[in-house]
């Protein structure tokens, strides 16, 4: 006859292959669980591979299309055009280009435009004795090209 403790040592071996075998069901399905996972990613890293081989193609082309072209500067007419537009409509640009054309200018109203332009420059900080220099400068140019154009007029 069996003793309760007979009993109880195998109720306590049979709870324990119960778990270990409960256990490895659990492990067999979270791994059959993370398979299934991975190969859904693996599809979807599949698909974005796919699509990203795709658009660079489609950038190749378009730059082969483009340095293909040979050239013309649409986008600079674009550009230019609008750049035109914005300086026949709005007042305050036109007085900035005609402006910053004044400073370029190479001639004598270009050498005095800088001349003011050094001599304002000590109200915003500028070094006196720079500013004189530079306007100096300017000026004594402005001087040369007058009395050289005086010279060209009287030969």
């Amino acid at each position: 006859m069996k003793t309760i403790q007979d009993t109880i040592e195998e109720m306590k071996h049979k709870v324990q292959r119960a778990e270990a075998h409960s256990e490895l069901k659990t492990a067999a399905q979270l791994q059959k669980e993370f398979a299934k996972q991975q190969a859904s990613m693996v599809a979807v890293l599949g698909r974005q591979q796919k699509e990203l081989r795709q658009v660079q193609q489609d950038l190749e082309e378009l730059r082969g299309k483009r340095s293909s072209d040979g050239g013309f500067p649409w986008g600079l007419i674009l550009v230019a055009g609008g750049a035109y537009a914005l300086y026949r409509t709005n007042p305050s640009v036109r007085e900035t280009v005609q402006d910053l054309l004044k400073r370029v200018n190479p001639g004598i109203e270009g050498n005095l435009t800088r001349a003011g332009d050094a001599v304002s420059g000590m109200a915003q900080g500028d070094s006196p004795r720079s500013a004189l220099s530079t306007a100096g400068g300017e000026l004594r140019r402005a001087g040369e090209k007058a009395v050289d154009s005086a010279e060209d007029k009287l030969k």
